[in-house]
């Protein structure tokens, strides 16, 4: 009787992992629907990168609109199409109506939610479908059946060590994967920070910021945004459009039409660094959120990998101990 209530519970528990599956699928293609998406051509306007505070930055293209302008929106593409797309070059994306145009990474990026949640509601599905499955009686006794070994007892003494050695294998070995990605999530913030504290590398110059725009919130687990879009020339005598972040310091202390200066990357002019940060810049980045939630992602993967290697010191110790005795 607990057996086949087992197999009930496991059974609902599938079903229910299913339909959140099935209805964030359905969901996900009512808000985009891509069945009706049709290729489309535009022609680039401009190239703009985004840079944040803690991150490296982003590319994006402004489209022509049919009077000549530029468009107000942003449009995502790549690293590799920011170095090669020029003004009046033709730009690849999709439509789903008579107006709309999405690239595919905008795609991608503004359904990052749902294809998350699909994918991990799919997995948990799938795993409980597979634990389901080998609850049934028939299966389990086939099971056992086929893993079954004889053994003595001193083996069985054995065997129970090594499952318990297993057991705490694999709690480690779940904390590791929890840790990688963590370290995965924070690798875009642990970069930008490695580049903005390099003092090589990087070209001095004066930015022109010739719009600037601000959005203040006082909602919990919220930042508020303060952004220059500013205008450069690197190197190569390319002229260089940012949309930059900066703290509530910088924002105060410029306007529109200054000369703001910044560090950008020699290797990547859309990289760029706001120069003379102040211990107040600093302290007003170290209290947003986005900075929480990287230092405690950091906090708590340096806390494991400590415990980790804390463990296997000590095992090694007991086990050298249990060899000289």
């Amino acid at each position: 009787m607990e057996r086949f209530k087992e197999l009930i519970g496991m059974a609902a528990i599938t079903i229910f992992f299913s339909l959140l599956t099935w209805g964030l699928t359905s969901s996900y293609f009512e808000e985009y629907d891509l069945m009706s998406a049709e290729r489309k051509t535009e022609t680039v306007a401009s190239i703009v990168g985004t840079k944040s505070l803690f991150t490296p930055p982003a590319y994006h293209v402004k489209i022509e609109q049919p009077d000549g302008t530029p468009s107000e929106e942003l449009y995502r593409i790549s690293k590799i199409q920011a170095e090669e797309l020029t003004r009046g070059d033709e730009i690849d994306g999709y439509s789903t109506g008579p107006t709309g145009f999405s690239t595919i990474r905008d795609i991608l990026m503004d359904s990052m939610f749902y294809l998350v949640g699909i994918g991990v509601l799919g997995f948990l599905a799938f795993c409980c479908l597979v634990a389901t499955i080998l609850s049934i009686p028939a299966v389990e006794q086939a099971e056992q059946k086929s893993a079954y070994k004889r053994h003595v007892k001193k083996k069985h003494k054995k065997r129970k060590k090594n499952m318990n050695k297993k057991k705490h294998d694999t709690g480690w070995g779940i904390a590791g994967a929890i840790v990688v990605f963590f370290l995965f999530f924070a690798a875009r913030f642990l970069l930008n920070l490695f580049r903005k504290v390099m003092p090589v590398g990087k070209t001095e110059t004066e930015a022109l910021i010739f719009d600037k725009y601000s959005y203040i919130t006082y909602r919990k687990h919220e930042d508020s945004i303060r952004e220059f879009t500013i205008a450069f020339d690197d190197q190569d005598g390319n002229t260089i459009q940012v949309i930059k972040d900066v703290t509530r310091n910088t924002f105060a202390d410029y306007d529109i039409g200054d000369q703001l200066p910044i560090a950008y990357n020699s290797s990547n002019p859309y990289d760029v660094f706001v120069r003379g940060t102040s211990v107040q810049d600093i302290f007003q980045a170290l209290l947003t959120w986005e900075m929480l939630v990287y230092g405690s992602i950091l906090a708590v993967s340096g806390f494991v990998i400590w415990a980790y290697y804390d463990s296997r010191l000590k095992g090694k110790f007991v086990k050298r101990r249990e060899d000289a005795q």
